[in-house]
């Protein structure tokens, strides 16, 4: 594997001959109700797919930065029931985190909802920062958008990461692309780092197999693949939970970085379960 720090350069090269887009322009793209596409693909393979999208797509530019910082916090119950609905396979699930956009120091609270339909459904308000205790504007917000027992949910896992956002040229299209993640359980304080991975997600109101994100990732032999960060997230921090149905997708981000640390992940005793 390249070292991170010429790894995050050949990144920055290849956003060099894209048009810029303003966070103001790109307001147009929010996609709050959409179709989302993830796949995953190594590292140092990234420069070469951006290269060829750089007449298809605007670069999100802010202060003269392409790649922006983001921290965000999900939020669970002790017994990690969001986490296990996922696992399980549950449609009509909910993930709770603040996001926060460490250049701009604006905070985020979001209620990702995803249907029976497959639709991502995103509703946010603004905070004054994250909240690591959740305060009453907070709750009455979460108390409106889900079903949730609000008094159960606490800090589960921090999620550090770069990233890149697209947008293609008709506007109706969102690529982001998440680079140098970093996972830490909010209580043991361990950081476990995953330079290997970028994670790209295609933003749609349909799915649009005639993406020129899509049709490049084809040809670099890169398929959708679900998978969740904050998913992973826990996978990665917490020993003693269920991953039995992740396994495969463990397996295959092994196989896609060269890494075998997803591969440690997967063998984890997957009989065992929170309670």
């Amino acid at each position: 594997m390249l070292n991170l720090q010429l790894q995050n350069q050949r990144i920055h090269e290849s956003l060099i001959n894209y048009e810029p887009i303003t966070l103001k322009d790109l307001d147009s793209v929010k996609l709050m109700n959409r179709q989302d596409t993830k796949m995953v693909i190594k590292t140092e393979t990234l420069p070469s797919v951006l290269n060829t999208l750089s007449g298809d797509y605007f670069v999100l530019e802010i202060d003269g930065r392409r790649i922006s910082s983001y921290e965000s916090l999900y939020y669970d119950y002790a017994t990690l029931d969001l986490y296990m609905k996922h696992h399980n396979g549950h449609t009509n699930r909910y993930k709770i985190r603040f996001r926060k956009y460490i250049e701009s120091n604006l905070s985020f609270l979001e209620v990702k909802f995803k249907s029976n339909k497959k639709r991502t459904i995103k509703t946010r308000i603004k905070t004054d920062d994250i909240e690591y205790n959740l305060q009453p504007k907070s709750v009455d917000f979460l108390e409106e958008q889900t079903p949730l027992d609000i008094s159960r949910l606490e800090p589960s896992v921090l999620i550090f990461y770069r990233r890149i956002t697209l947008a293609n040229k008709d506007l109706t299209e969102r690529v982001t692309i998440d680079v140098n993640l970093s996972f830490q359980n909010y209580y043991l304080r361990q950081v476990m780092e995953h330079p290997d991975m970028a994670i790209i997600e295609v933003k749609q109101e349909r799915f649009n197999r005639k993406s020129p994100a899509v049709q490049a990732l084809h040809a670099h032999r890169v398929y959708p693949m679900t998978l969740s960060k904050y998913c992973l997230g826990v996978m990665t921090c917490l020993d003693s939970i269920k991953r039995n149905t992740f396994k495969k997708k463990l397996l295959k981000l092994a196989k896609i970085t060269g890494n075998d640390v997803y591969r440690d992940i997967a063998s984890v005793d997957p009989d065992y379960q929170l309670v």
